[in-house]
């Protein structure tokens, strides 16, 4: 397994724990659509994500990635729904299972030489994902929240991530 795929699973586990520990710090504060919409989120993008990346990784075996792949995406789904109601439990815990199906195939059905494309533009897109989710969370929470800081932290993060992918592939 490459370095660029152990720093991309560590920065999906950093990230959900992250939206998963701002939802429980504001739930009071938060509406339970916007509880049921932060499960489905974060279960769909991290079931994909990881989905690919399994699917990737265990090219032969369509079966495990397929089975990783879902488990995570349930875990993620059900954690992130588990402060709010018994339907965005539900919510997250289908929207992980349908990400990592649907992960895992793509995964499985990229071409060798495509791998690590379809890797980066899959974590870019949860990145970009993981930014508007919590930028969500503060506005419905009425936090002031200045946009500028949001941006350069995102840029910054995909110019590190572009460069380390680009130099550990």
């Amino acid at each position: 397994m490459n370095l660029a795929f152990y720093i991309i699973l560590l920065s999906i586990v950093f990230f959900s724990m992250y939206v998963i520990y701002k939802t429980i710090n504001y739930r009071e504060k938060l509406t339970p659509m916007v509880g049921m919409m932060i499960a489905m989120t974060l279960g769909m993008s991290v079931g994909l994500t990881v989905g690919v990346i399994v699917g990737i990784l265990l090219p032969t075996n369509f079966f495990i990635a397929t089975i990783l792949g879902m488990f995570v995406g349930m875990i993620v789904g059900f954690s992130a729904g588990l402060p709010f109601h018994t339907i965005a439990v539900l919510d997250g815990l289908l929207s992980g299972l349908m990400g990592g199906m649907m992960g895992a195939m793509l995964g499985n059905m990229i071409d060798m030489g495509y791998d690590a494309a379809m890797t980066k533009i899959m974590f870019f897109i949860f990145l970009g994902t993981m930014m508007i989710l919590l930028q969500m969370i503060h506005q419905t929470a009425k936090e002031k929240v200045n946009l500028q800081p949001y941006l350069l932290i995102t840029i910054a993060l995909f110019t590190f991530y572009f460069v380390i992918f680009e130099w550990a592939y």
